[in-house]
């Protein structure tokens, strides 16, 4: 493939976990509207007498933040938002920047996220095949939130890969400069 069809792939890419980032916003807001429930619920229960809240309601906020934790993985590193040795990194050029960032998913990012992804497979289909739940009363499926490990880490995993074409891309550049 000709580098122009592989920034089309990292494109392609960048666009997939654009569109789980999405659901992942979405997940967020949805968590702080139950967090909130569950805090007045709390409260107000105590005083009526009733309880407003549930150990279901109190989990699904716990699942709403592992679906937007693992769910934003990718775009996260898409868009630059993930731990950087910026002291160093504001002096190098573009060129320098490329090698490291090339070298370090290369070497660090992608095996990590990879071996994660590989790992928690065979935990979550167990899960799945088990239909593990919560062992609280009223608690949810556990087998669902289970499931976002792998997929959260593949996201990262294929957003590395797009980050390794294009940081490619940038040192084949003969000047040097920035493709994006």
């Amino acid at each position: 493939m000709r580098m122009k069809q592989w920034l089309t792939f990292a494109n392609y890419l960048d666009n997939l976990n654009r569109l789980v980032a999405i659901i992942a916003r979405w997940a967020l807001l949805l968590m702080l509207g139950l967090g909130l429930w569950n805090v007045i619920g709390r409260y107000l229960g105590v005083s009526i007498g009733y309880n407003l809240s549930s150990n279901g309601l109190i989990e699904s906020q716990w699942y709403l933040f592992d679906l937007t934790f693992l769910l934003g993985l990718g775009w996260t590193l898409q868009n630059q938002g993930h731990v950087r040795v910026d002291i160093l990194q504001g002096n190098w050029g573009i060129r320098r920047k490329s090698q490291i960032e090339l070298l370090g998913t290369l070497f660090m990012l992608l095996p990590f996220a990879i071996g994660v992804m590989i790992i928690s497979i065979e935990p979550a289909m167990h899960s799945w095949n088990i239909r593990e739940a919560s062992p609280d009363p009223d608690g949810l499926p556990r087998y669902l939130v289970k499931a976002l490990i792998p997929i959260g880490f593949c996201l990262l995993s294929l957003q590395g890969v797009a980050e390794v074409i294009r940081n490619w891309a940038r040192l084949k550049n003969s000047k040097g400069q920035n493709i994006d």
